[in-house]
């Protein structure tokens, strides 16, 4: 049966290793696990970004709003009638 895991190789720089031993010893694990849940976050979070960014793009072309002036004058318009 196959690995269902994968070796990754990285450098880090003195002080990030350090960050990461210490809150590995806190939290009574290993580095690789406090690696693992730090990459598994990050993944999460540019995904989440990545959808996002593309929600504003799409609602920006439903709404025709091709440049940062467009966007000004929209909030700008909804901010008057608010008044």
């Amino acid at each position: 049966m196959g690995r269902s895991t994968r070796v990754v190789n990285m450098s880090v720089d003195e002080s990030l290793y350090e960050d990461v031993d210490r809150l590995a010893r806190d939290k009574g694990t290993s580095r690789s696990q406090v690696l693992r849940e730090a990459l598994k976050q990050y993944v999460a979070a540019e995904t989440r970004w990545q959808q996002l960014l593309a929600w504003g793009r799409e609602s920006g072309r439903l709404l025709g709003v091709e440049t940062e002036a467009d966007a000004e004058r929209i909030v700008h318009d909804y901010r008057a009638e608010k008044q």
